[in-house]
């Protein structure tokens, strides 16, 4: 009895080949790719981890800018009409209270430090005595200044007329006088408050 015939296959055509071997390649690339974007997704935690948060920089101040208010420095300063500094002032003599700014910064900076940003106060302990908050500051104006660094520069002296100040004013025609004791003067000068410096009035 004669075997049965088998039927030949056909065999797959080179263009068949090639696109399978296409799409094989293409599998390997993608599977590839996808194995180093998991390592370095890995690496990059496990960097985050160990190196904590990326601190943040201070900006720092441009020359010839504007100068930043750490910048600057106010000093409060009480005398006599000649800038002589002085702690004790006799019966019946008036003192004269002006401030100094100093740039402390490493570079050239502008500074507002005129007569309409400038706060003088008095106090005698926790008592409100003077402030030129109360004085008629009408046609005060800005004055900018540029301050290299290390450079201190001294306002003009005004006379304090020994007298409270208040709502209705600050000097010797309206205002009563205050008494002997000590007292204490701080300064605002566009913001930057000084330290209190303390005199005697006999």
């Amino acid at each position: 009895m004669a075997s049965p015939r088998r039927t030949p296959q056909k065999r797959l055509s080179t263009q068949i080949y090639r696109r399978r071997r296409i799409v094989a390649l293409a599998a390997i690339v993608l599977v590839g790719w996808a194995i180093i974007a998991l390592i370095g997704a890995i690496v990059g935690a496990i960097g985050s981890a160990f190196s904590g948060p990326t601190p943040s920089v201070a900006p720092t101040n441009v020359e010839g800018q504007q100068c930043a208010s750490g910048d600057i420095l106010a000093t409060a300063v009480v005398g006599r009409q000649n800038s002589t500094e002085a702690e004790s002032f006799a019966t019946g003599e008036q003192p004269y209270i002006w401030f100094t700014i100093k740039n402390v910064g490493t570079v050239t900076c502008t500074f507002n430090a005129g007569p309409a940003v400038q706060f003088f106060t008095i106090r005698s302990g926790n008592d409100l005595i003077w402030t030129s908050r109360d004085c008629d500051r009408t046609g005060l104006l800005d004055q900018v200044v540029t301050l290299e660094p290390g450079q201190s520069l001294p306002s003009p002296t005004s006379p304090w007329e020994r007298v409270r100040s208040s709502s209705t004013g600050c000097n010797a025609e309206t205002q009563v006088p205050v008494t002997p004791g000590a007292y204490n003067l701080t300064v605002e000068v566009n913001g930057v408050l000084s330290d209190g410096n303390q005199f005697l009035l006999n």
